[in-house]
């Protein structure tokens, strides 16, 4: 008899624990995953709404905070936007992520130093998935402050990790091109095209760093062709100024 009391008093137990409704952890959760659709579907005012309760549930989240972070960002609100970055890092330090995403916030800000430390500690965090990314953020902040040697060593790590990587490749020949050195520009400018063959405002820089170099015949047949290709837009009356540049 004594068992089957035990027995009773165990079952009434665990039907107690599946009678318990989720947690606040668990509906902060919710809200947080439901944000995330919403920011895919680039609908951040839903996304905001959603990370907004999920905080009355659970405000120590760093999930939610970070991707307050980048919604904030989104709607163009810088400050609220650090805010939240920062929240999350004190819940969750040293997150590479975060750091990469901080970063980018301060780079847009043009804090040129404060976004050079956290794309280093991101870009040297083994568990962050896009080195490259945080590389070529540290290399715009030091090209942005002018110092071009420290771009260029940055850039050049950044490629040997992603020798593709478009944005990269781009911010290197520009920063060739600030030092002079229009002969070392042409490599990414050329693999770029390679790569984005569509993309006209390359397409022009070429143009432009070959006329430079004063290989006229080469950059006026590239010119041209962004001329055509970009008949009616600013590009193109660029590429035509330029070649009216050539012909004096």
């Amino acid at each position: 008899m004594r068992q089957k009391w035990c027995l009773i008093a165990l079952l009434l137990l665990l039907l107690a624990g599946c009678a318990t409704g989720p947690t606040l952890a668990d509906k902060a959760k919710s809200c947080y995953r439901m944000a995330q659709s919403y920011v895919a579907a680039k609908d951040y005012t839903s996304a905001l709404e959603q990370l907004q309760t999920g905080l009355k549930y659970d405000a120590t989240d760093p999930d939610l905070h970070a991707l307050l972070g980048q919604v904030y960002f989104l709607k163009k609100a810088y400050a609220l936007s650090e805010t939240h970055y920062k929240k999350s890092l004190q819940l969750r330090p040293d997150h590479p992520e975060t750091q990469n995403n901080l970063a980018a916030l301060y780079l847009d800000l043009q804090r040129w130093n404060e976004a050079a430390v956290l794309f280093r500690k991101a870009a040297d965090n083994l568990l962050f998935r896009y080195p490259a990314n945080a590389l070529t953020g540290l290399g715009i902040a030091y090209y942005q402050s002018g110092d071009y040697l420290k771009a260029v060593m940055t850039f050049k790590e950044a490629l040997a990790d992603f020798p593709d990587h478009l944005r990269c490749l781009t911010y290197l020949a520009m920063t060739y091109q600030a030092m002079h050195k229009e002969e070392l520009a042409l490599a990414p400018l050329e693999r770029t095209l390679t790569l984005a063959p569509d993309n006209n405002s390359i397409r022009l820089m070429y143009g432009e760093n070959l006329m430079r170099l004063e290989r006229l015949d080469d950059a006026r047949e590239v010119l041209r062709e962004v001329a055509n290709r970009e008949d009616r837009s600013a590009l193109g009356q660029k590429a035509r100024e330029f070649l009216i540049l050539i012909e004096q």
